[in-house]
């Protein structure tokens, strides 16, 4: 169960997605909030939390990781296509995107830290996506 600071935190990041700043709005010291931010993001529960949320605003906003992923590789397709520096500039650069979306690369700035159900669901969630997708198309 989170604390009422640790539950603003993870309202706060979803603002902005600034760990440090979302720490300062959830009422934690200036002086130490850099580091809270980061100990709070390594957080299970904390982490749990904030996925729920991004999953939240994607269903919002209609945006999933397989839509994403698709628009990403038909710009790559296209890019290819054109037979030139800029667009295989354009094209590596968005399968590189699509690689990162989809966890196959992953930058060392970036904290990933889910839980065996957070990584069954999010497999099951992709599951159903690819199917609603295969069934509109």
């Amino acid at each position: 169960m989170l604390s009422d600071k640790q539950q603003a935190f993870a309202r706060e990041y979803l603002v902005d997605r600034n760990a440090t700043q979302a720490a300062i709005r959830a009422g934690y010291s200036p002086a130490t909030a850099k580091q809270q931010g980061a100990r709070l993001l390594t957080n299970v529960d904390v982490r749990a939390a904030v996925n729920r949320g991004e999953t939240a605003i994607a269903e919002k906003t209609e945006l999933t990781v397989l839509s994403i992923t698709n628009r990403l590789l038909t710009i790559a397709d296209k890019s290819e296509a054109l037979e030139s520096a800029p667009g295989m500039s354009v094209a590596r650069q968005a399968l590189m995107d699509a690689a990162k979306l989809n966890g196959l690369v992953v930058e060392t700035s970036e904290v990933v830290t889910r839980s065996a159900e957070d990584r069954a669901a999010r497999i099951a969630a992709l599951k159903a996506e690819r199917e609603r997708l295969t069934r509109t198309h």
